[in-house]
């Protein structure tokens, strides 16, 4: 991102220096946190968060106890922002800051900044990040997701954004700078309806290339590890969030409209002979969406 920008015209369409605002994204945070499991077990752990912007999450961290941390951004209003809530910030580029410390860290949180950085330089950021990691620490990285939908908007609302990621993008950058564990997952856990509706951008791309186990959430997160216990371990505990695109978006006639929504009612009041019979009517292809939807 260049340093002459008043990024804070972009930056106050999501984020703004109110009391509510500071409230919700703290809030945010804290479910991001609990989402993936992103926290070191040790309360002391160093940390340093690249491209700290306000210090929203740095406060949640503190929140929790995790005190021995440090935030680093380029943008001299963020900084002004942060330090008002005495946080531990400094103003620098990242790729500077970490080209001239000799200090290492137990967790690099990098959030929604390698899309803001030269595409030239990137590769060189992550073995930074490598660098500057202690053996039995790990790096979170979220970027925005090439495969989602919604990826164009996520790419060009920002001015500052210099390209968008797919997990074997992300796979190609940690590998290149050392990290042989990692795994990256959908942000959030989507909800049905949504679900529903990118179903026919995942059939576009099981059918055209092949790929399946799709994420499709509009930002990726990719936790990399320098230890492969470590990354095990993170693996046993982290929460599963998987997001199933397998509905069939179909036009349905009238009859089997009402067979699918016999099945439901039926469902609701649990007779299952009368709801097995419709069933029997519903074509085998719309199986699957009754099923679903029935689970949920």
């Amino acid at each position: 991102m260049q340093e002459n920008l008043d990024y804070m015209l972009q930056y106050s369409n999501w984020h703004k220096e109110t009391s509510s605002s500071k409230s919700y994204d703290i809030e945010q945070w804290n479910l991001l946190i609990n989402t993936h499991k992103l926290l070191p077990e040790d309360k002391n752990a160093k940390i340093l968060e690249a491209g700290c912007g306000m210090g929203r999450f740095l406060l949640k961290l503190k929140e929790l106890g995790y005190y021995n941390q440090k935030g680093v951004d380029i943008n001299s209003d963020f900084i002004q922002i942060s330090q008002k809530e005495n946080l531990n910030v400094e103003k620098e580029d990242i790729i500077r800051f970490l080209e001239k410390t000799d200090e290492t860290f137990d967790v690099i949180y990098c959030f929604d900044l390698v899309e803001h950085l030269p595409k030239e330089k990137q590769p060189y950021f992550f073995k930074l990040i490598n660098t500057h990691l202690n053996n039995n620490g790990f790096a979170v990285i979220r970027v925005p997701n090439a495969l989602s939908p919604t990826a164009n908007f996520f790419r060009y609302e920002d001015f500052t954004h210099v390209t968008s990621y797919t997990p074997i993008t992300l796979d190609f950058l940690c590998k290149n700078a050392g990290f042989n564990y990692i795994t990256t997952r959908p942000e959030v856990k989507e909800s049905l309806k949504l679900r529903r509706l990118k179903a026919q951008y995942a059939e576009i791309y099981r059918e055209q290339f092949g790929l399946d186990n799709l994420i499709l959430t509009p930002n990726l997160l990719t936790i990399a590890f320098k230890d492969k216990d470590v990354y095990e371990n993170y693996l046993n505990q982290a929460p599963h969030i998987e997001n199933k695109y397998n509905y069939k978006i179909e036009y349905l006639n009238l009859k089997q409209l009402v067979s699918y929504y016999l099945i439901k009612f039926c469902t609701k009041i649990s007779i299952g002979p009368i709801k097995n019979y419709f069933k029997s009517k519903l074509p085998w292809k719309y199986a699957i969406v009754v099923k679903e939807t029935d689970n949920i």
